[in-house]
């Protein structure tokens, strides 16, 4: 008969014949990713409903020993879980297997899991062999099976069970979520975007008085409220702070202190602090406009989409390891392609070329440094495939890169003709088009 045991997280294993794995029997590291790689985004879910309320009590990981007399575990039921402690633990052990933004987002949580404290113990439900657990695990993820397993509710069986909650036990969405499903509603911050923002940060200063003072908003019985109708005004304060966090600008260890954010508040720019023209308890709620004081009649606008103003994507994450090549990509990262995009072009084609360059050297290739650029980036791509760090697609662009008519080409280049030709100007979409095509091999380059 299973028995109920508390056991030590170092001590279980991901089940190598879990059936979300590809290939069977691999190692504890590839089964790690493998799960990673195929949850994607419902990981980064999963990570941060474990942060915010801990594991679920009432449902046990599902082990058996790994041999007779062991003390290690093979999960055979809950291996999602392990994989998100492991991944708030240390996130980068899934570089590679999910996408950057994720990556990112693991890496804003794990710090805060490291401050509020790990979990250490893993309630099991600990069976004698694997037959023994099947009827069970069958029971949780085989659907309804007649009413033999879970049942899920309607539409109106949610509605009426929320309806029965008291406002106590069903609390508004958090401020940070309220804050950003304002801004991306208005599209001012994609979905992608989105999920690189640090949300804890972001919660952290949003909580603080003074800051949310100068973003022109206050915070009443869990809603979000405007104090002015200048909606405009107070996504670009928001957005400004945003920004500020996902560049790494201001990092968590900057504003963990309540005098920390208090500073942060005053030394925000004068040109993004809103003034409110309604006083506290008169705001109405974040996205709903307020009344004029003299009604104007305004020409309403289709919205476009806006382009980014910077080469390199605020969620692009890139683990360079060399201080020249981070300076460069900080001034990538600055330099508004829009006025000046000779000098991101030329600075690009250096990023690149550099790139390539300390690639060649840490893996020790036999390509020589005074190669042409396209043969370094032939051999660097074919290399990262051969390493499993970018797959045949993602290689596509590069490989594209060599050809004579094309951006990155190693002879008569378009880019040479940035630097020598008097009449060619570089486009700032091409730029940004050439930055996406480019970006997975980039940071499979500084993929450590």
């Amino acid at each position: 008969m299973a028995e109920i045991a508390a056991i030590s997280l170092a001590d279980l294993l991901i089940d190598a014949e879990n059936p979300r794995l590809q290939q069977s029997s691999v190692g504890q590291r590839e089964a790690l990713q493998g799960i990673a790689a195929e949850q994607g985004p419902k990981l980064l879910a999963l990570a941060r409903h474990i942060l915010r309320n801990g594991l679920n009590p009432g449902d046990h990981l599902y082990v058996m020993p790994l041999k007779e007399g062991s003390r290690r575990y093979v999960v055979l039921e809950g291996n999602r879980r392990v994989t998100a402690l492991r991944a708030l633990e240390n996130p980068d052990l899934l570089a590679g297997a999910v996408e950057t933004n994720v990556l990112k987002a693991l890496r804003g949580y794990s710090r805060q899991y490291q401050l509020e404290g790990p979990v250490e113990t893993v309630s099991c439900l600990v069976f004698g062999s694997r037959d023994e657990a099947q009827p069970w695990i069958e029971l949780k993820h085989d659907g309804e099976l007649e009413g033999a397993g879970i049942v899920r509710w309607g539409s109106d069986d949610k509605a009426r069970f929320r309806a029965r909650m008291n406002e106590a036990h069903h609390p508004a969405l958090e401020i940070q979520t309220q804050v950003l499903n304002f801004l991306e509603n208005r599209g001012d911050l994609t979905a992608t975007e989105r999920r690189g923002v640090p949300a804890t940060s972001f919660k952290r200063l949003l909580q603080t008085p003074q800051v949310r003072e100068k973003m022109g908003i206050e915070f009443q019985k869990g809603k979000v409220r405007a104090l002015t109708e200048d909606e405009g005004a107070i996504a670009k304060a928001l957005l400004y702070v945003v920004r500020d966090l996902v560049s790494g600008q201001t990092k968590t260890s900057d504003i963990y202190r309540v005098e920390d954010r208090n500073k942060y508040a005053e030394r925000l720019p004068t040109d993004i602090v809103v003034t409110p023209t309604r006083k506290s308890g008169e705001g109405a709620m974040l996205g709903t406009k307020l009344p004029s004081a003299k009604p104007t009649i305004k020409t309403v606008k289709p919205k476009t989409a806006k382009r980014r103003n910077k080469l390199i994507p605020p969620n692009c994450v890139l683990a360079i390891s060399d201080q020249r090549l981070s300076d460069i990509e900080n001034e990538l990262r600055r330099l508004d392609i829009e006025e000046t995009p000779n000098a991101v072009s030329v600075l690009f084609r250096v990023f690149i070329e550099l790139s390539c360059d300390a690639y060649v050297a840490r893996a020790r290739l036999p390509t020589a440094e005074k190669d042409a650029l396209g043969k370094k980036l032939q051999d660097v791509a074919k290399h990262l495939v051969e390493q499993q760090k970018l797959d045949n697609k993602q290689a596509e662009p590069v490989m594209r890169a060599r050809t004579k008519d094309s951006f990155l080409a190693p002879s008569v280049t378009l880019m040479n003709q940035y630097v020598h030709n008097i009449n060619m100007s570089p486009s700032p979409t091409d730029l940004r088009a050439h930055w996406d095509s480019l970006q997975p091999f980039l940071i499979a380059v500084w993929t450590p």
